[in-house]
């Protein structure tokens, strides 16, 4: 990282606008910064380090570092530019402050701002813009963090001896903040907590083993209680080892073997139970089959007499069921000549109810007889005066129709009538509605037109009122912007006051150490610019407060930006004067009451707008007129269709009643006085309807009585020649096919039932049997015994057997688990070993991380022994020790120093105070080399040193500028704070510091003498 261009304002001491341009520095590669004590010297590297990562390098407060000499509306701010491998950035931050409030009194809290851009071209292309992400871009981009940067590149005043002084816990942090090894650390404790781990683990491997060994132990001692062997007390001991459990495995072995053998004998002696139980069963089967035939034998002899009677039954039934066809037919004919005679009678009222109930009937239906059944010949005869009385209806009925057709048209016709009437009279209202509206628009649209003719100076008047109510609206912030011009004004004339007093003492001192810069520049044996000698035996010695021409040149720019300032403040109030001034010629009489002047404004604009309004109105109701003179001349029309429309329908309304009274009269002639022809056509279709049925009725009467005489001859004929009586004796006799075919059924059942009884009992294998039944619950009993003592001694052996499986199964898992218990242990071993060494709990009692730092800082020692032999002639050189001794918690992060006079080592408290600074500068850049070296890529090219070198007496001040003459060489840029004097003779370039009662001021200076 390389500053190339820093610029302050508002902030710490320097309350103006301050910049430093290290570019102009960095041509000597070795500059001073000097000036008085509590000047702001020491202020640049805080603002340095504010402006990269938003924190001061010091012990100073984040929120105060807003300067007390500047306004208080000014903002602190903090920009520099930089560069990192090869591309230019810019930051820029403002700290947190506290700001006067915009409006009323008090101040308001401002947060902090800040921005990073990288520079492209003459562009400036930002990055980032909060102040987190700010700081996180730098560190990625510089490659340190604050408390790096403050190490290796600000080395503040004081910070050398406490480095070299701090005790081994206090370096231990530094170097923690300058490399990161962190990850040593974490390994350490990883390897810990995986030790603990693998101690975990051993420790659950070793009691699954006991656990292992007490499950072996559990399943054995069921056997051990019931077969103890010699030496054993009911019970089995606990296995200790895998030798235990292979015995333990050999004594269940043998118990299996024992079971076996009693399992076989039970099974034995279940066979030959069984085998008794099969025979006596057997014998008892026979027993009880013969006991079982002769009951049923017993049974079927008792039902001789009803299977007797079932069989005559079923003979007299199978006799009735041949004449049981001719018994069907004369039924059958009996019961439909009964029906057709109830048919015929009823048929008789029905025709009596419908000829009652019919209308105007002729004289031939009138005079029929149907009390009794009519010949053939009168029912012909009133069927055909029915028909002829029906032609004659229907023609009365299309007249009774278009009677009401023409009543219906009379009717529509009045309908219509008075529709037209009605409608007549809606359009004379609309007619005279449309009128008063077309009057009421006609006046409306005159007001229109005088509204149209009146916008022009409305319009006028309302314009004037607005810019005289904007002229005095505008007075007030003119008046205010007039006196912020007066002030900037006076503070510019203040300014260039004091910026051409300030050029003019610039340029007195300069003249007046004008000698001591002559003197500087004198060499020996070079002529003297001025009396040309070149011996030189007094030449005049430089002052402390030397003006190089670099500050007159910037307090002659400073002077050109204070004569432009001004130059520009008097232009600007001037223009504001000539603005205010036209404001009040525009405003006149009413700047004097701005109430008034937009109570006129408002008024001339509602003006304005209700006369718009009207005059916009003039089209629409031009249009509304014509849309009503349009409608009156439709409503006349449509009074003179509705006139027409009428008189048309009255007219038809009276010719279709006189139609309609025609042919009523008609009708009432031929039917009488109150009956409709269609009533009385609907009343023919009963009558017609229940003649008919009489007709067919009487026809099929006549056949029903032939077939019934048939029938009847046909039966006697069959009853002759039977043992039958007559034909009820025959319907009892008769049964349904489904009864017969079951009787019979059952008839053959018993047969074949009694035959195979019979046959069974004469059979060998009923012979030959005892006269009590076999006892088969002796035999069953002594089965269960001998089943249960099979059973007993089978779950013993499965008992046995699995005892054994499981046993093995655990043997086999205990020898598994002590290899396993093995591996573990050494695992553990060398975990616990490995953890114990890095985190120095064994010998050598350093951990990893210490060890790793430890070799950074002899790296440390290392780069700084190069500068420090050279600084102090070869006399001292940093050793690394060992400091905490055996088991100290800080081992390895000690240092001392070689005496090269002596040859011995001693504390580094012991050096002096120059010493100690040799030794502590040396340290410091020692850091930095090997921060550099360890940062992959990160390249140092600016180092600041913060006092120290006036503890070094004129030799060791030789040296020491020596190495940072070789610093600046490797192409460093150097910056030195001090006020020792010597330093200026050596240091041809530098930034002076001045304190004023406004605030610091810092000028860079081509020479520290000038």
């Amino acid at each position: 990282m390389k500053p190339h261009l820093l610029r302050i304002e508002a902030f710490g001491p320097y309350a103006e606008p301050t910049e430093i341009d290290f570019d102009v520095l960095s041509d000597e590669g070795l500059f001073l910064i000097h000036g008085t004590t509590g000047a702001g010297k020491t202020f640049l590297l805080d603002a340095l380090c504010f402006a990269l990562y938003g924190e001061v390098s010091g012990d100073r407060n984040l929120k105060g570092l807003k300067s007390d000499h500047a306004e208080p509306g000014a903002v602190p701010r903090v920009g520099l530019d930089f560069s990192c491998g090869g591309v230019r950035y810019r930051v820029e931050r403002s700290p947190a402050y506290s700001a006067p409030k915009a409006r009323g009194q008090g101040f308001t809290e401002k947060a902090a701002q800040a921005v990073l851009f990288r520079r492209t071209d003459a562009e400036l292309e930002p990055l980032a813009s909060r102040s987190t992400e700010v700081s996180r871009e730098v560190e990625q981009l510089v490659g340190l963090n604050a408390a790096q940067f403050r190490q290796v590149i600000l080395l503040p005043q004081g910070k050398f001896a406490e480095v070299l002084r701090a005790k081994a816990e206090e370096r231990e942090a530094l170097l923690k903040t300058l490399f990161d090894t962190l990850i040593f650390e974490q390994v350490g404790f990883w390897l810990d907590e995986k030790a603990k781990t693998a101690r975990m683990a051993l420790a659950e491997q070793t009691r699954g083993q006991e656990v292992l060994r007490r499950q072996a132990a559990q399943v054995s001692t069921p056997f051990a209680m019931a077969e103890p062997l010699q030496g054993e007390e009911g019970g089995a001991k606990e296995p200790a080892d895998q030798q235990d459990l292979d015995r333990l495995r050999e004594r269940i072995g043998s118990v299996v073997a024992a079971a076996a053998v009693r399992y076989h004998q039970a099974s034995a002696a279940l066979e030959a139970a069984q085998a008794a139980r099969t025979r006596i069963d057997r014998e008892a089967d026979r027993w009880d089959r013969r006991a079982a035939a002769l009951a049923r034998l017993h049974e079927l002899e008792g039902k001789q007499t009803v299977v007797a009677d079932f069989r005559q039954r079923l003979q007299r039934a199978e006799r009735a069921e041949v004449l049981r066809a001719s018994l069907d037919a004369e039924a059958a004919a009996r019961l439909a000549l009964t029906q057709l005679q109830q048919r015929l009678e009823d048929g008789l009222r029905d025709a009596a109810r419908a000829r009652d109930a019919a209308l105007a009937l002729p004289a031939p239906l009138l005079r029929l007889n149907v009390g009794t059944l009519p010949s053939q010949e009168q029912l012909a005869e009133a069927r055909s005066a029915l028909a002829a009385w029906r032609a004659e209806l229907t023609v009365l009925v299309r007249q009774a129709l278009e009677v009401a057709q023409a009543r219906e048209a009379a009717r529509e016709a009045t309908r219509l009538a008075t529709a037209a009437e009605g409608s007549l009279a809606r359009g004379q209202a609309a007619r005279e509605s449309c009128q008063r509206q077309r009057q009421q628009d006609s006046e409306a649209l005159q007001r229109a037109y005088t509204a149209r003719d009146q916008l022009d100076g409305l319009e006028r008047a309302a314009r004037e009122a607005q810019q005289r109510l904007d002229a005095v609206v505008a007075i007030e912030a003119a008046t205010a912007a007039r006196a912020t011009a007066v002030a900037a004004q006076q503070n510019a004339d203040g300014e260039l006051n004091r910026c051409q007093d300030t050029l003019q003492a610039l340029r007195q001192e300069q003249i007046a150490g004008m000698a001591s810069r002559l003197a500087g520049n004198l060499l020996a044996g070079d002529p003297c610019p001025v009396c040309g000698s070149t011996d030189h035996p007094a030449p005049a010695q430089g002052a402390d407060g030397a003006v190089a021409d670099a500050a007159i040149k910037t307090a002659e720019r400073q002077l050109a930006a204070a004569t432009e300032g001004a130059r520009r403040g008097a232009a600007a109030l001037a223009t504001l004067e000539a603005e205010r001034k036209a404001l009040l010629e525009q405003a006149g009489a009413a700047a004097l009451d701005p109430q008034a002047a937009a109570a006129a404004a408002t008024t001339a604009a509602m003006a304005l707008k209700l006369a718009r309004a009207q005059a916009a109105e003039a089209i629409t109701l031009q249009a509304a007129i014509e849309t009503h003179d349009r409608e009156l001349q439709v409503l006349q029309q449509t009074l003179q269709t509705a006139t027409t429309e009428q008189a048309l329908q009255r007219q038809a309304a009276s010719a279709a009643g006189q139609r309609a009274l025609t042919l009523q009269a008609e009708i009432v002639r031929v039917l009488g006085e109150g009956v409709e022809p269609r009533q009385a056509q609907r009343g023919l279709e009963p009558l017609e309807a229940a003649l008919k049925e009489l007709a067919s009725g009487a026809e099929a009467s006549s056949g029903a009585q032939v077939r019934l005489q048939q029938a009847t001859g046909r039966l006697l004929q069959e009853l002759s020649g039977t043992d039958f009586s007559d034909s009820a004796a025959v319907r009892a006799a008769l049964k349904e096919e489904s009864w017969r075919q079951e009787l019979q059924k059952r008839i053959d059942t018993y047969d074949r039932d009694l035959i195979q009884v019979r046959g069974l009992l004469a059979s060998e294998d009923l012979a030959d049997l005892p006269e009590q039944r076999p006892d088969t619950a002796a035999a069953l009993d002594g089965l269960a015994r001998a089943d249960a003592s099979r059973n007993a001694a089978l779950e013993r052996q499965s008992e046995a057997r699995h005892a054994d499986a499981e046993i093995s199964r655990l043997g086999e898992e205990h020898r598994q688990g002590d290899r396993v218990l093995g591996q573990r242990q050494e695992q553990a071993r060398l975990l616990n070993a490995v953890a114990d060494r890095c985190l120095g709990r064994t010998a050598p009692f350093i951990s990893l991380q210490r060890w790793v730092l430890s070799a950074y800082l002899a790296d440390i020692c290392r780069y700084a022994n190069q500068r420090l032999e050279l600084m102090t002639s070869g006399r001292y050189q940093l050793r690394l020790t060992d400091e905490g001794g055996r088991g100290g918690r800080h081992a390895g992060l000690g240092l001392r120093v070689l005496d090269a006079y002596t040859g011995e080592e001693r504390e580094v408290s012991s050096l002096s105070g120059g010493e100690t600074f040799q030794a502590s500068l040396a340290l410091a850049l020692g850091v930095a080399d090997t921060v550099q070296a360890h940062s992959g890529g990160v390249h140092l090219e600016a180092l600041f040193i913060d006092e120290g070198f006036g503890t070094l007496d004129p030799d060791n001040l030789q040296l020491a500028m020596d190495e940072l003459d070789r610093l600046r060489d490797g192409g460093r840029m150097i910056g030195v704070i001090s006020h020792v004097g010597a330093l200026k003779e050596r240091i041809r370039a530098g930034i002076a510091i001045t304190a004023a009662e406004k605030g610091s001021r810092a000028t860079v200076c081509r020479t520290a003498l000038g």
